[in-house]
């Protein structure tokens, strides 16, 4: 580890210059109060009024459209979250299936935990961590130490240590380790300073930038500065991988400068959490039962189709009405089966085990009607493609139809079990990695991000770290695996899937023996980076005044991404929805999602987004 001394003398490696020693020597401890804690404590936030009279229709329960409508309801709105699906979540759905794992010899073990995939939260996440602090849902603990660790197939391995040198060392730290990533040559780790000193230099308040960077690809981006190599692009690659399941030769130069700003803040906002096992009882039902509560409700196998618009307003929305040759639901999914879909024991869209398709009701067959105030879009973009597709008559504005367009990336998640454990462990330590259930990959046939979903770690208070308690005292190990490029692979069964993920992670375990059980998760759900596709997102507000888009999808002048962003976005919306009525208690503050100091400053000194020759864009 290089000691502060030392790397002061390599700062104008870091810097570009800009700092000099003595005046990082000089610069003040940085406190950041609220932002440092897991939970920011925002007292302006913490509101729960009577009744109001308005109501709320929220079209989607997944995360976004469930934190909008504990919002909502918080504040005196009648809330009616309607959802395609059995249960709430979205990308953050959990359910259990008795198919899988290991056996267990206790009858009443209800099965073990299938979710949409693991998904962490991200110390930058301020909003989110408010949001769940607020309302007393907590979160469980990583284990401290390496934030990143990174092979190539080709090229090799890498880790980026968590930084332990004080505020605001600390930044100076995580830029020095990034700098020294061990892939790089001399000549990258120049070029690397370069790119994020350029990239960081992203203003998201101003849209001539926004459109310029979501006009060029990120592969583009780095040859017109000279920049490209083998080194550069992998470890972007890893980056867009983990973030966006995309290469950086489809990926937007957006993208990259996005998250660009949000991992050069303070390394506290690179620490992680991982929501407590399952999210559907942890997390989700939890929402669900607040909502109602608070005198709304929250409606399953109800998915939205059509509108009412009378006078420049939406009165009502309308389900969807089941025809008699459907037969069956999927309850993971929410998609429908029609009549000879069935094949196999899984879902033919999502994957999940046959156990979880249920049979129409005759309720879900009549024609349902829901009448609101203000309506609240919090579709995914399949969803959304296929609800305003359906009312672009009624609509009738190029913000539906730009927005209508928005494509959205398909991902395959596939999990295998093994008997034993340490496998994984001393791969990475073999690998020179350091202690983590992840492992970021780039180069491989098919796999990107890895997780050890059964690892078992001492933590530095002696006891013992787990992601799943479910496999915390069996002899197993269990590999999550994320496959980016999908349609390669979408006309295969899931053993062939799961055979091929094998061969990839066979690289770097090459101990590992046969797995024992497997399944894959069929998503087509999540966001599309390519170039172009940010002037296609809705704002929150619609042309129709008491309509509102939330979630990833839309486009907002904030830091943020991923799932705080759906936060962001569903406090952005709530506030308006205060304004429309009139109401001026229970304004949300929404907190910064990445807090730039003063060596961030000094990186980005001089700098622009602009290519040289495309500063007047």
């Amino acid at each position: 580890m290089t000691s502060r001394r030392e790397f002061f003398k390599k700062s104008g490696l870091i810097a570009g210059g800009v700092a000099a020693a003595s005046a990082l020597g000089a610069m003040p401890l940085s406190n950041r109060g609220e932002f440092d804690k897991p939970h920011p404590n925002v007292k302006e936030n913490q509101a729960t009024l009577p009744p109001n009279g308005k109501s709320v229709v929220v079209v989607g329960g997944g995360l976004a459209g469930m934190q909008a409508g504990v919002e909502l309801a918080a504040r005196g709105f009648k809330v009616t979250v309607l959802e395609k699906a059995a249960n709430p979540g979205g990308k953050l759905r959990s359910w259990r299936d008795k198919t899988w794992g290991p056996a267990d010899d206790d009858p009443s073990f209800p099965g073990y935990i299938r979710e949409h995939a693991v998904h962490g939260v991200w110390g930058y996440y301020h909003n989110l961590r408010e949001f769940l602090g607020r309302y007393g849902w907590q979160l469980a603990d990583t284990i401290d130490g390496t934030i990143y660790n990174y092979t190539d197939k080709t090229l090799g391995t890498a880790k980026i240590p968590m930084p332990n040198w004080p505020a605001p060392y600390d930044r100076l730290q995580l830029l020095h380790s990034m700098s020294e990533f061990g892939l790089l040559s001399a000549e990258d780790k120049k070029n690397l300073t370069t790119v994020v000193g350029k990239l960081a230099s992203y203003d998201y308040n101003d849209p001539k930038q926004t459109a310029y960077l979501d006009g060029i690809s990120f592969e583009n981006y780095l040859k017109g500065m000279n920049c490209y190599s083998p080194g550069i692009a992998a470890f972007f690659t890893s980056f867009c991988e983990l973030g966006y399941y995309e290469g950086i030769d489809k990926a937007s130069a957006l993208t990259l400068a996005r998250e660009t700003i949000l991992f050069v803040g303070s390394p506290n906002d690179l620490k992680m959490n991982f929501y407590r096992n399952p999210t559907a009882e942890s997390f989700l039902k939890p929402m669900a039962d607040y909502i109602r509560a608070h005198g709304g409700e929250v409606r399953y196998f109800t998915e939205v189709d059509g509108v009412d618009v009378s006078d420049g307003r939406v009165i009502a929305v309308k389900a969807l009405t089941i025809p008699r040759q459907v037969i069956k639901r999927c309850s993971v999914c929410g998609n429908l089966i029609f009549d000879g879909m069935e094949v196999g024991h899984e879902c033919p869209y999502c994957g999940a085990n046959a156990d979880m398709l249920r049979t129409i009701a005759e309720h879900e067959r009549a024609e349902r009607r829901f009448e609101a105030d203000y309506f609240v879009c919090a579709l995914d973009g399949p969803g959304l493609n296929s609800f305003l597709g359906k009312n672009l008559e009624a609509f009738n504005h190029d913000y539906f139809r730009r927005a209508s367009d928005i494509k959205s990336k398909s991902v395959y998640v596939c999990n295998m079990w093994f008997e034993g454990k340490g496998y994984w462990e001393k791969a990475l330590e073999k690998m020179n990695q350091g202690p983590s259930p992840v492992l970021v990959t780039t180069g491989y046939e098919n796999i990107s991000v890895m997780i050890n979903r059964s690892m078992r770690a001492r933590t530095t208070d002696g006891k013992h770290w787990a992601w799943s308690d479910e496999y915390i005292d069996k002899d197993v190990t269990v590999i999550e695996v994320h496959l980016p490029r999908a349609e390669k692979v979408s006309t295969a069964n899931s053993k062939d899937i799961a055979t091929l993920c094998y061969e990839d992670i066979k690289h770097f375990i090459p101990d590992l023996p046969e797995f024992k059980g497997w399944y894959v998760n069929r998503w087509n759900t999540y966001m599309n980076c390519e170039v172009g596709e940010e002037a296609k997102r809705p704002a929150v507000q619609s042309p129709i005044d008491n309509l509102l888009f939330i979630g990833d999808i839309v486009s907002v002048p904030h830091t943020c991404q991923w799932m705080e962003k759906t936060n962001v976005t569903a406090k952005w919306a709530t506030n308006l929805i205060l304004e429309k009525a009139g109401q001026k208690e229970g304004r949300i503050t929404i907190l910064p999602s990445a807090i730039l100091g003063l060596p961030t400053r000094a990186l980005t000194a001089g700098k622009s987004v602009y290519l040289a020759g495309d500063e007047q864009a």
